[in-house]
């Protein structure tokens, strides 16, 4: 995706927001889907916790809150599931 904006701080934002999310496993370590397993809540505050520095300053802002966290997750992982299996490309 080519952004039109020149921001540094957007662009930083946009791919620390995508390396999250397109980390999130399907399942977690028991084989639970991550929809219903305990460390949802884990993976949505890492993506609330991307943050950036203005300028020098070493002081960061939290541009996402929880509820924006949650429903990028959430949205992640439906779009997922709408995505076609290697099984429903062959069978066409």
């Amino acid at each position: 995706m080519k952004l039109k904006s020149k921001s540094s701080i957007l662009e930083n934002i946009i791919t620390d927001l995508d390396e999250q999310l397109a980390a999130i496993p399907s399942h977690d370590w028991t084989g639970e889907p991550i929809e219903d397993s305990l460390q949802l809540d884990m993976l949505i505050d890492g993506v609330r916790n991307i943050s950036f520095c203005e300028g020098k300053s070493e002081k960061k802002h939290y541009p996402i809150n929880r509820t924006i966290a949650t429903l990028l997750v959430e949205n992640e992982l439906y779009e997922r599931k709408q995505q076609p299996t290697e099984e429903d490309k062959h069978d066409n």
